[in-house]
């Protein structure tokens, strides 16, 4: 396993990190018998217990134990992101911050060249994508994680592929020819994900200088960031990549590889939409309307791109309130970027009279959607708690205009 060594002081990529010897452990239980006995005996535990953890610690160290832990539970979480992640090797920290699989396929299509260098690897969810179209130089400033991805490179067969290397991402010399990518720590701080970039590591002034610089590639931003105050007057895509209905990242593309100025991707229907398409204006706002007999909501990327009124335009449809991001029409539009609701009533935004108007109608279990409104969870329980023969949608808005009930039943139930 080859490592690039630097030891320049200074960095601003600051990942949380574990212990020097946490990976060593982790290795340990990887690759003896031992060890792996205790992954076999963890693998039907998803919720160990103090008393499974006693019975465990007579059969090997604590220490041992406790890294056998961790790789079970991350193998179990890892799933939700990795086909082979019950080979694999993941920590709590490295997995919470990988790309799931599906989204890196997805981006290492774009990429041309042929080598990638992958800036903040981690455990390897993009540099293992990469390398099915490239070589890879992978680059993390923690040792842990670049055996960690070294691991994962064998398990998906792709380690002839893959360069793991020890640096900060700001002082890695990267081949003029070479394309990048760069996945930002987002919790330096130690306090949940930040949305100013400011508090990335590395932070807007590296990123904007590697985005002169690379031939092309791509910079991952949470989906909750202030992606559009930093790309402000740069020549660049941001896409917003959904899966499974959920924005997963803002990526930013760069140089040869960017082909629009906003984009929306929704996974895994693999379904795209840009603001070349249409009438090419995301700045052009979709009309107010009356609800009609059809209400949508849409994917989040889609909404989060901030391209929602440039799609609604393109197929005919309104918004019910220019605040609000739902859609409405007469005719059905089925298409995978819009969750389509068939309207049955719309009344004026009164939880008493809704509860009555679900009992009298037998309506439930009933799902509740609400929009800038300040209703609790506590107020809207009792709507929930009713069992009747008609599976019911309730959109509950507020905003600019009026508040209302609209009472929906989803396309096909």
């Amino acid at each position: 396993m080859s490592f690039y060594s630097e030891t320049s002081a200074g960095s601003t990529q600051d990942r949380r990190e574990h212990p020097p010897d946490a990976s060593d452990a982790e290795f340990t239980v990887l690759t003896t018998d031992l060890g792996r006995d205790l992954l076999d005996r963890m693998r039907d535990t998803p919720n160990p217990g103090p008393a499974d953890v006693m019975r465990w610690r007579k059969l090997a160290p604590a220490e041992m134990v406790s890294a056998a832990v961790r790789l079970s539970a991350g193998r179990r979480k890892g799933l939700a992101k990795f086909a082979r992640a019950e080979a694999m090797w993941l920590d709590p920290v490295g997995l919470e911050q990988a790309t799931a699989e599906a989204v890196a396929e997805h981006k290492a299509k774009r990429f041309e060249a042929d080598v990638v260098v992958d800036l903040c690897s981690g455990i390897g969810g993009d540099a293992l994508a990469l390398a099915a179209r490239a070589d890879v130089i992978a680059v993390d400033r923690d040792p842990g994680m670049g055996r960690r991805i070294a691991w994962n490179a064998r398990v998906y067969d792709r380690a002839d592929r893959i360069l793991p290397c020890r640096s900060s991402a700001e002082s890695f010399p990267i081949p003029p020819a070479a394309w990048v990518h760069v996945d930002p720590d987002r919790r330096t701080s130690g306090k949940g994900r930040t949305v100013a970039l400011e508090g990335y590591a590395p932070g807007p002034e590296f990123l904007r200088a590697l985005m002169r610089t690379a031939p092309g590639g791509a910079i991952k931003l949470g989906p909750a960031s202030d992606f559009a105050r930093f790309t402000e007057a740069l020549d660049c895509e941001v896409e917003l990549i959904s899966l499974d209905g959920e924005c997963k990242e803002a990526t930013v593309w760069f140089g040869a590889a960017a082909r629009a100025s906003r984009s929306a991707v929704k996974l895994p229907e693999n379904v795209a939409w840009n603001d070349r398409e249409g009438d090419g204006d995301r700045q052009t706002l979709a009309f107010a309307a009356p609800v009609g007999r059809w209400i949508y909501e849409p994917d989040t990327a889609l909404t989060r791109s901030g391209l929602l009124d440039s799609f609604a335009n393109a197929h005919g449809l309104f918004r019910i309130a220019y605040d609000l991001p739902y859609l409405t029409s007469d005719e059905l539009l089925a298409t995978p970027w819009l969750e389509a609701f068939e309207v049955q009533s719309v009344h004026p935004l009164d939880l008493k009279r809704l509860k009555r108007l679900i009992a009298d109608e037998s309506l439930g279990p009933v799902t509740v959607k609400h929009k800038t409104t300040k209703l609790t969870p506590e107020t809207i329980r009792p709507l929930l708690r009713s069992t009747g023969e008609l599976p019911t949608t309730l959109f509950l808005t507020g905003g600019s205009g009026p508040g209302r009930a609209i009472v929906a039943r989803k396309a096909g139930v």
